[in-house]
């Protein structure tokens, strides 16, 4: 069943995507490009059942994003847009596929992170939004080469980060933070978690930040430093205690040695009393 749903998402992401990109070879007027994906649908309805619908039309719109970014970058001034597009529904489709493969007992249309928050939705709009105010009033001028290879490379950077975060973890790794232990929960701290002891939200706090950078936002690049600091640093401070809880004095250890990744953010703080009830744990 997970091999049939991912096979779904991939097969849905790549077809706007295919049909983009042979209409590009091909030369083809861009304003066939909508009659050319929605022609692509047809198929894909027949290959799957009503139960598959929800996978198949988040799946294709997000590669329906992936083929705007294409557009942009290909026909227009935009090319920093269309990268950004692109890197979107990247990020968001991996996190999906990823799941099918190495944690399919937690899979669900959650798993494409498209729900979020509705923080996080004000976040993208808030991006786009002054990426048009900017480009309306500036024009070629809002644009800083330095500044979006920087973005670039965060983006790339950030987002492989995270990838291989989860890969690394396999089935250990979550999208929620879990309050209670599975039977089957190792603690990782091999491969990127030996430079890390959180790289998929460190990795996502740089890809986040290189997605407005990208841009040239300087007010978003801010706005979203602030905001996915302070998630970040609520967001670990909770995992850190739960892990703590699984795992005791092992996490204790591993925390004192490795670093988290993103500049400010301590974890969890332990006390001297619960630092000697470790130690006396540790000692049974």
């Amino acid at each position: 069943m997970v091999c049939r749903q991912f096979s779904i998402a991939l097969v849905s992401y790549l077809n706007p995507i295919f049909c983009t990109l042979l209409l590009i070879a091909t030369e083809a007027h861009v304003l066939f490009y909508t009659f050319g994906i929605l022609f692509t649908l047809a198929p894909l309805f027949l290959i799957v059942n009503h139960l598959s619908h929800p996978i198949l039309y988040r799946a294709y719109f997000i590669g329906a994003v992936s083929s705007a970014g294409i557009v942009l970058y290909c026909y227009s001034v935009h090319t920093q847009l269309g990268v950004y597009f692109i890197s979107l529904s990247i990020f968001h489709i991996s996190e999906y596929l990823l799941t099918a493969l190495f944690k399919e007992n937690k899979l669900s249309l959650d798993s494409f992170l498209l729900n979020h928050s509705t923080a996080y939705h004000i976040a993208l709009g808030a991006g786009f939004v002054e990426y048009i105010i900017e480009y309306v009033n500036l024009g070629e001028e809002k644009f800083y080469p330095i500044v979006s290879y920087t973005g670039a490379v965060l983006v790339i950077a950030g987002d492989l980060a995270r990838k291989i975060a989860i890969v690394t973890a396999a089935e250990n790794f979550d999208h929620l933070v879990q309050s209670e232990k599975a039977d089957n929960h190792k603690l990782v701290t091999h491969g990127i978690y030996a430079l890390s002891r959180h790289p998929s939200y460190a990795g996502w706090f740089y890809w986040s930040i290189g997605t407005q950078l990208l841009l040239c936002n300087p007010f978003c690049t801010l706005g979203y430093t602030y905001a996915s600091w302070k998630f970040f640093e609520e967001r670990i401070e909770e995992e850190e205690c739960y892990l703590l809880r699984f795992f005791g004095a092992q996490y204790r250890d591993y925390k004192q040695t490795v670093g988290i990744g993103i500049p400010g953010i301590k974890g969890y703080t332990i006390t001297p009393e619960f630092n000697a009830f470790l130690d006396e744990v540790k000692r049974k």
